[in-house]
């Protein structure tokens, strides 16, 4: 398994947008400490055409070691690409795959300026949680 075509271009809008999610996101698939290839992880490419416009990938959350809960792993959208629907599919996508895997919950860390847009899709502020801004409850799939 490779990472989508397109994702050197969609890493270089997020560095040149002050956002490093992708370069880490690279470090670890190179390293093999993340590939989105065990249960209940799942990696979703959004394209318009042949771009590469949007990424969002769903693991266990790590930082929950008493509970099994999905986390919202590695979210961007193409500036060119945003406030057209292309995140909120993405997470569409992460809340079908995390409840069809039985995951109760959802939880993601997000940028202050990330917030509204989660909110905007269902999250809630996780107050008081560890390493999470935002939670959703999730119906059985």
């Amino acid at each position: 398994m490779q990472l989508p075509e397109g994702f050197a271009e969609l890493a270089a809008d997020a560095l040149a947008d002050g956002q490093r999610m992708l370069e880490v996101l690279r470090e670890d698939w190179h390293q093999g400490a993340l590939r989105f290839d065990g249960w209940g992880e799942a990696l979703f490419a959004a394209r318009i055409g042949s771009a590469l416009v949007g990424l969002c990938g769903l693991t266990r959350d790590p930082y929950l070691k008493t509970e099994t809960v999905g986390r919202v792993r590695r979210l961007y959208v193409l500036r060119a690409a945003r406030r057209a629907g292309v995140g909120r599919a993405l997470v569409a996508a992460v809340e079908g795959e995390a409840s069809g895997s039985g995951y109760p919950r959802l939880r993601v860390r997000a940028p202050a300026s990330a917030f509204a847009f989660y909110e905007s899709c269902g999250f809630l502020r996780a107050v008081g949680e560890p390493a999470a801004t935002h939670a959703r409850m999730l119906a059985p799939g």
